[in-house]
């Protein structure tokens, strides 16, 4: 049951690029009302619900928390890294 995680942390690396390079054309995203961690949290709040919603049905094991961790800063670091790089 590891493709979950691997699942998880990837989409959550994939958002982080995806936000950063998103950044990188439309500044309003870095500079705008919302954070681009808060973009991060919803991104993961979203997957966290499809997996608790299928380990409810027994389909799937539920996310640990040191799990999301890795995916939420893995998404944070490679938004950096990608904004401050190629800013």
């Amino acid at each position: 049951m590891h493709i979950v995680r691997l699942f998880y942390i990837g989409t959550m690396a994939l958002g982080g690029v995806a936000l950063g390079l998103a950044s990188l054309r439309w500044p309003v995203i870095h500079d705008g009302a919302v954070p681009p961690m808060m973009s991060l949290l919803m991104i993961s709040l979203v997957m966290d619900l499809v997996i608790m919603n299928r380990a409810a049905a027994g389909k799937i094991e539920p996310l640990q928390m040191n799990e999301r961790l890795i995916g939420f800063f893995a998404s944070a670091i490679l938004y950096f890294i990608l904004r401050t790089g190629l800013a």
